[in-house]
């Protein structure tokens, strides 16, 4: 029901990668894990920001089946975004890329910390499909704390499909739209993150989980790849907590707080029939590194 999606050429999506090509660092300054650009993450290199073995299980939650939800901010967003994402969404959550973090299942896993895990199996998913919302909230410089109040207003006036504790709400943004989190800035500090909008416990019953898009004029394999990586870690660490000492309610975290992604640079290609976009590549304790080649949907 959906306009087609145009097949994204591996030479143009290499040249759009500009602010994710280089492994991401978590902010540690009370901040949230953020994919960040070249600037930040080379700042935060050089304080020894850096990953640190593999990925230990803290006894929070994961997404056993994703329900994802692709929210437009309004009718600004640029018409290649608008047009591509729900192939890709549709695509992603059924796909081998969600095959391979079936090794982050929770059952059956001793947490490092002696918390009590919370025994899910994670399985592919589905797309609930492509909302245009009208912002309550006009502004066009935003902080996170105004996208956690526009999506609860968004929901409870219907335009949103409601929360539970499998739906991720991933929200793409106009180019002239500025984030703000933390002190930080969307496209000179971040290309985006993922939250959880209570961050102190699990909350089946109330917690909302979202994702954050900005705009950055990188062209549609930037924002596909950006896009994959912040699935990758809300599937596998629904709720992200500041710093770099994890414990729960994060989920799977390395010991320096890194996120799956956070620890892989690469990018492979996800296919469908509708059309082929460029992902992330994320670690994998299977592989003790990065996972590597190209996935298919369905």
């Amino acid at each position: 029901m959906f306009a087609s999606v145009r097949t994204l050429a591996v030479s143009a999506a290499l040249a759009g990668l500009a602010l994710c090509a280089v492994p991401a660092q978590a902010f540690v300054y009370g901040g949230y894990h953020i994919m960040p650009t070249k600037s930040y993450a080379a700042k935060m290199a050089k304080l020894g920001h850096t990953p640190s073995g593999p990925m230990n299980y803290y006894g929070g939650s994961v997404f056993s089946s994703s329900k994802l939800v692709s929210v437009m901010w309004g009718s600004g967003v640029n018409s290649t975004i608008v047009s591509t994402i729900p192939g890709f969404s549709g695509a992603i959550v059924d796909s081998t890329y969600v095959d391979q973090m079936g090794e982050y299942s929770t059952k059956g896993v001793v947490t490092i910390n002696g918390h009590k895990g919370t025994k899910q199996t994670i399985t592919r998913g589905s797309y609930l499909g492509q909302v245009v919302i009208t912002p309550k909230n006009q502004n066009t410089t935003l902080d996170d704390t105004d996208i956690q109040a526009e999506i609860k207003h968004q929901i409870n006036i219907g335009a949103l499909p409601p929360r539970d504790p499998n739906t991720l709400y991933q929200i793409y943004f106009p180019r002239d739209i500025t984030i703000t989190l933390d002190g930080l800035t969307s496209c000179v500090d971040f290309g985006a993150y993922h939250f959880a909008t209570i961050d102190t416990a699990i909350s089946k019953k109330k917690n909302i989980f979202y994702a954050v898009e900005p705009d950055c004029g990188s062209g549609i394999s930037s924002i596909t790849f950006a896009a994959s990586h912040e699935f990758a870690e809300a599937t596998t660490d629904n709720v992200p907590t500041p710093g770099s000492n994890p414990d729960f309610p994060q989920a799977w975290n390395d010991s320096a707080g890194f996120e799956v992604g956070d620890k892989c640079s690469g990018h492979g290609t996800l296919t469908a029939t509708g059309g082929s976009w460029i992902v992330t590549q994320y670690y994998l304790n299977s592989k003790n590194g990065c996972s590597t080649g190209n996935y298919t949907s369905p």
